[in-house]
């Protein structure tokens, strides 16, 4: 079909403009004159407008038939067009209103949604009205064939309609001689030269001749099998070359197609300029989010110092519970629980320790559990001075903080378990029980020994009384229970000494408990502060979607724009 190139272009600048408008609603960016598809692309898509005219029975139905392979106007021996016929496609709105002189044809065919040709009636029948009214229809026309019956090529009528619009149609006009297959080669080739001859003499220029058939024109077109054939017969082929050539260079429509490409360059080159604005937007953002986690970093930091400061107090409350540790173990080593444990295995260091142990991770995950509600306090009020950042740099509603966060359950009860677990193993590091243990056999070695010796003595006392030895009978039983005595005494004062030695030795272990503890307390207020972090995920991923959405856009713009880089050479 003629004007493939053209259209061909045509429709890379359509693709080209839907997709830069596409592009440009996808990006904010103002449209232009893209905003407005219909009205923007409407000279590419107006149809190109054929004018054919001659003498009655010169064949111009014929040759619009051969034309576009369709029978679109009447062929009769008879005239039969009287008017001009004007004829489109269907759905195309109405020119004017019907007359006598004009009147519109609209068919159902997919060509003539690109061209328009208008049939005329026989020059001869041609009223001062009908030239009037032919003038106004040269203002829209792209191409006038004028056409000639090889029966009679030298119509003085259409010569003096050629001389009067020749000045008009200058390279907007070919002159066709219809009918060839009526006529030999020998004879067309004669006939040729005599036209271009004339039109030299009447005009002073030759235009295009083109010898054709319209009736095997329109045969090739419609019978497959011949098509070849009939179609260089007909002659059409150079016909079509030369439309397709004025097509393609038409002043008018090459105007038309640099204007959509300067008015669609001029919004790629908007769209440019606002997703350049959007990326360095987006890497502020970016930044912005770095500054917010810095100081969250910086918050977290001065938490931990504040905090640190607790250690000590830590190691006080590791003293106030081995205290009341000490009181438990002044109970056991009383001198009824001694002489029991000389029967019995002695479970006192197991259950001091176990003691000491649960009361100290107790009284921690209470001191916790206070710390964690400082923590929360402290993020939620660096939370109030980023909402209004957020709301003017990111134009996003904030994160509620509640929903988000939940009050921290799970970082408060992991930050007081975590503590409370430190706690214990501190606790057990000290080795308290394995240190308790030796002492207290030391302890319970004293008590032993002199209760042997008594029991000893007291033997020795009944054996001097069994042979009558009264009087050394009674000396020994005296010294067994001064012996007894002495060391009740002396295991009271080893008790003293034992749980002297214990509150002493608990006091040193004071520091080497909140030392262990520190590092476990530095975690747990990181953990708090990554629960916290976790709240900026919805903004992160908002700005890293909208990063995302921007690498295809820009990979769509650069297509775009070589795709009118390539369209600008074809132009």
């Amino acid at each position: 079909m003629f004007g493939d190139r053209y259209f061909a272009t045509r429709e890379r600048l359509s693709v080209v403009v839907r997709g830069v408008q596409g592009l440009a609603e996808d990006t904010g960016t103002e449209p232009g004159p893209l905003g407005d598809e219909a009205g923007f692309l409407e000279p590419l898509n107006r149809p190109f407008v054929f004018l054919v005219l001659g003498d009655v029975n010169a064949g111009k139905s014929a040759f619009i038939n051969g034309l576009f392979g369709e029978e679109l106007c009447e062929t009769e021996a008879v005239p039969c067009t009287k008017q001009f016929q004007w004829f489109c496609a269907k759905g195309e709105e109405p020119r004017r209103d019907d007359s006598a002189l004009y009147r519109e044809c609209a068919r159902d065919s997919e060509i003539l949604q690109d061209f328009n040709v208008v049939d005329s009636p026989g020059i001869q029948s041609y009223t001062a009205e009908s030239r009037e009214f032919l003038d106004g229809v040269l203002e829209h026309v792209d191409l006038v064939f004028f056409i000639f019956p090889v029966s009679n090529a030298w119509s003085a009528g259409t010569w003096d309609l050629i001389s009067n619009l020749a000045p008009k149609l200058e390279g907007k006009m070919a002159l066709v001689l219809q009918q060839k297959d009526q006529r030999g080669e020998e004879d067309m080739v004669v006939m040729m030269e005599h036209v271009q001859e004339l039109a030299s003499q009447k005009i002073g220029l030759i235009p295009p001749v083109f010898p054709v058939s319209g009736l095997q024109a329109l045969e090739a077109k419609q019978e497959e099998s011949i098509r070849d054939l009939l179609w260089r017969k007909s002659g059409y082929n150079h016909l079509e070359s030369f439309i397709s050539h004025k097509i393609a260079l038409s002043p008018t429509r090459r105007e038309s197609l640099r204007t959509i490409r300067d008015g669609t360059n001029q919004t790629l080159s908007d769209i440019e300029d606002r997703m350049e604005e959007r990326r360095r937007t987006l890497d502020s953002d970016k930044g912005f989010l770095s500054d917010i986690e810095t100081e969250v970093g910086e918050e977290r930091a001065r938490q931990v110092e504040r905090l640190t400061k607790k250690f000590s107090g830590l190691g006080e409350v590791f003293g106030e519970q081995a205290e009341k540790a000490s009181v438990s173990l002044a109970r056991r080593t009383s001198m009824r629980h001694a002489l029991g444990s000389l029967l019995r295995k002695d479970e006192t260091p197991a259950e001091i320790e176990k003691s000491l142990v649960d009361s100290v991770q107790l009284v921690v995950e209470g001191l916790a559990s206070k710390d964690s509600d400082e923590l929360v306090a402290a993020c939620q009020g660096h939370w109030q001075t980023v909402i209004p950042r957020i709301e003017e740099r990111l134009e996003m509603p904030p994160p509620d903080f509640e929903q988000e966060s939940k009050g921290f359950e799970r970082a408060r009860e992991h930050f007081a378990n975590r503590l409370g677990g430190a706690a214990r193993k501190a606790v057990v590091a000290q080795k308290i029980r394995g240190m308790l243990d030796h002492e207290m056999e030391t302890h319970r070695d004293v008590l032993r020994r002199f209760v042997t010796i008594s029991l000893l003595l007291t033997t020795v006392a009944g054996i001097l009384g069994a042979l009558q030895w009264n009087i050394w009978a009674l000396i020994v039983l005296v010294s067994a229970l001064l012996f007894f005595f002495f060391g009740l005494f002396r295991y009271r004062r080893s008790s003293s000494e034992l749980v002297e030695w214990f509150c002493e030795k608990s006091s040193s272990c004071r520091r080497p408990f909140a030392d262990k503890l520190s590092e476990e307390y530095e975690e747990g207020v990181r953990g708090f502060f990554v629960e916290y972090v976790s709240i900026f995920e919805d903004i992160r991923r908002h700005v890293a979607e909208l990063t995302m959405k921007l690498k295809p856009q820009l990979e769509s713009w650069n297509n775009h724009f070589l795709e009118l880089k390539a369209i600008d050479q074809e132009l």
